[in-house]
């Protein structure tokens, strides 16, 4: 099918329909000109029909293989649980489809490399969904940090969370450790992925500490301390413990940008950047944008043209070492280095 410019839109298909498909790539899909939601995958069928006619999907699938068989379908959006993502991700790209999978886009260093061969094997374009890269508050406090409006930062700052440990839900997959569960996969990647993006660099070692939920085998709650080179450095928090919090900020000698409600999917107003320099201070504010558009749009525009998307594969790779290195400094209480 093509839109009314005459170009062909990428048609979706879906595996999964958590909330997130539900309340934020659907909507996103459904908005772009460029993109066509054409299939619905789940493992109990009648789920999926419900699914569908919900939201007048056309075609309806009881498992995800039988999804991927459908030779209709370019694009894959992946919201299933973390622990996974790796494989489904690579059955995907073994079916020619390319993918847009949701944050940790694995829970192991080595799944990333075997996602990375195989991606560069079938010829597909594969992608972490980290969404808030998209939005114009993320770009700004780039933009800001590129020309120099408070010189190099030596400290940034992030907080991301919110009180799942008191809204009693038992059965939530976030507090399994053995599907990838916890503060670290659910909220603290986020916070790592910034430290890295704005500060341009690899961390070279970590610390961390880690609390737990009496009742969960995940982990509620890290802090992590992130030494990047030139003595810069990272402070990390994501708490199931908290309230909410979705906010970073970078330091230097002449002044400081804070981004407030940076992580929060269908943001409004209250998304600000603000900005201190040499005294002056001055706050941007930026209005709705639904980022999980931008970033479907983004995916097929690179798969189209062969480029590397915004957060190539390497990016998920240097992330997801990152966060190992937290996981084995928490569990020996010890400086880990990053490799």
């Amino acid at each position: 099918m093509k839109d009314t410019t005459g170009v062909q839109t990428a048609r979706w298909g879906i595996m999964g329909t958590g909330n997130i498909a539900r309340k934020a790539m659907v909507p996103a899909i459904k908005e772009s000109r460029e993109c066509e939601l054409h299939a619905i995958a789940s493992r109990n069928i009648d789920r999926a029909r419900a699914f569908a006619d919900e939201h007048k999907i056309p075609r309806v699938y009881g498992s995800y293989r039988d999804l991927l068989k459908d030779p209709d379908v370019e694009f894959v959006y992946l919201p299933l649980p973390n622990h996974i993502h790796h494989k489904w991700v690579v059955d995907c790209a073994k079916k020619g489809k390319n993918v847009l999978c949701e944050k940790p886009i694995a829970v192991k260093p080595e799944q990333v490399e075997d996602i990375i061969e195989v991606a560069g094997d079938y010829g597909v374009t594969v992608m972490e969904g980290f969404m808030y890269r998209f939005h114009p508050q993320t770009l700004r406090v780039k933009e800001m940090l590129e020309e120099g409006e408070i010189g190099d930062p030596a400290l940034f700052r992030g907080w991301f969370s919110f009180p799942l440990a008191y809204q009693d839900r038992e059965d939530d997959i976030r507090w399994k450790e053995e599907m990838g569960g916890g503060s670290l996969f659910d909220l603290g990647t986020y916070l790592v992925n910034t430290a890295r993006y704005t500060l341009g660099d690899e961390p070279t070692e970590v610390w961390a500490e880690q609390s737990f939920h009496p009742d969960h085998s995940a982990e509620a709650e890290t802090r992590a301390v992130l030494k990047f080179p030139g003595g810069r450095t990272a402070i990390i928090d994501s708490s199931f413990r908290l309230n909410y919090q979705a906010a970073y900020e970078l330091a230097s000698g002449r002044g400081r940008i804070r981004a407030e409600n940076a992580y929060n999917p269908g943001r409004g107003t209250d998304v600000t950047v603000e900005l201190t320099s040499d005294g002056v201070r001055r706050m941007e504010s930026f209005g709705r944008v639904n980022e999980y558009r931008r970033e479907a749009e983004h995916l097929v525009s690179c798969a189209r043209d062969g480029s590397t998307p915004m957060v190539s594969l390497q990016d998920s790779l240097n992330n997801t070492r990152v966060l190992k290195a937290i996981r084995l400094s928490a569990r020996h209480d010890k400086w880990i280095s990053v490799k």
